[in-house]
């Protein structure tokens, strides 16, 4: 009788063990109903042996907090211009998703931990420098974004050892300089930071759209997989624009640091996480290097 030939190792053989950061936002489980489907997809990756990090935004809940508040909300960029009390707002808001998320992660038996970036300096930023946008007539003006940082460094000692003890780190982007003032970081870029920092295998961008589009709003037309160079090109020529500048160039982030893939999903598909990790196939844009 002839042998047939081994089976290749399936997808979540190849990630047993390998640490996955997992970038959603807070729109992305909004509600009961996909707050626990993302738990549950959590809880699947974990009894597969696979070690998840999760880092959360919260953009359009800060926004609606804002608006309640009376607060005026400004990007620039695609980065929320933050002073004293918008950020007291990011903060409270961001909080308050964090503990819903490590609550519904702890009712379906997954040990989590949520974390403030600026928890045991887990990450470090600086001050961004004014960024440089065209005003209405069309001229260069620099524009100070307030309390927004960069990333200037990851600790990954808390985050090593609560991965190696069984937890899932569940981490909100609000962040210290070194004189411990804190400041709003970028989720996107927070997260590929973290992800080259800890080593992670793949990280997963969980958007609200169904990935680079070549056409704004036509799904069919969505980008399979592109390198970090197609990438950039995708950007200058404007097909990447607005807020998805800064998805594209944490993705770029994370892979120049190490991580092997990203995968940019669309956060309404039902179980677009474990589905995109285990099934192998590109079930938005990937981007590698």
């Amino acid at each position: 009788m002839k042998e047939e030939p081994p089976k290749p190792p399936s997808r979540s053989s190849k990630l047993k063990g390998k640490k996955v950061l997992i970038k959603i936002g807070g729109s992305s489980i909004a509600g009961k109903e996909a707050l626990e489907s993302f738990a549950q997809n959590i809880a699947l990756l974990v009894g597969l042996g696979i070690r998840p990090v999760v880092v959360h935004g919260g953009g359009p809940e800060i926004n609606e907090e804002m608006k309640r508040r009376g607060l005026p909300v400004q990007k620039v960029a695609g980065l929320r211009v933050t002073d004293d009390e918008t950020l007291k707002v990011a903060n409270e808001v961001l909080a308050r998703i964090n503990e819903e998320i490590v609550y519904a992660l702890k009712r379906v038996q997954v040990k989590a931990v949520g974390l403030q970036g600026a928890e045991r300096d887990t990450l470090v930023a600086r001050k961004l420098d004014p960024v440089k946008v065209k005003d209405e007539n069309g001229n260069e003006v620099s524009v100070d974004l307030g309390n927004v940082g960069e990333v200037c460094s990851v600790d990954p000692l808390n985050l090593n050892n609560l991965i190696n003890n069984g937890f899932v780190p569940v981490i909100y982007p609000i962040c210290s300089t070194k004189d411990y003032k804190l400041m709003n970081v970028n989720a996107d870029t927070a997260a590929a930071h973290i992800a080259k920092t800890i080593k992670a295998e793949e990280m997963i961008l969980i958007t609200d759209v169904p990935g680079i589009m070549r056409e704004f709003g036509k799904p069919d037309t969505t980008i399979k997989e592109v390198t970090v160079a197609q990438l950039q090109q995708l950007i200058n020529e404007g097909v990447v624009s607005g807020g998805m500048i800064p998805k594209a160039q944490a993705c770029e982030l994370a892979v120049l640091g190490g991580v092997k893939a990203v995968h940019m999903l669309d956060g309404r598909e039902k179980d677009a996480i474990v589905n995109q990790l285990l099934s192998g196939e590109n079930l938005g844009t990937m981007v590698t290097l």
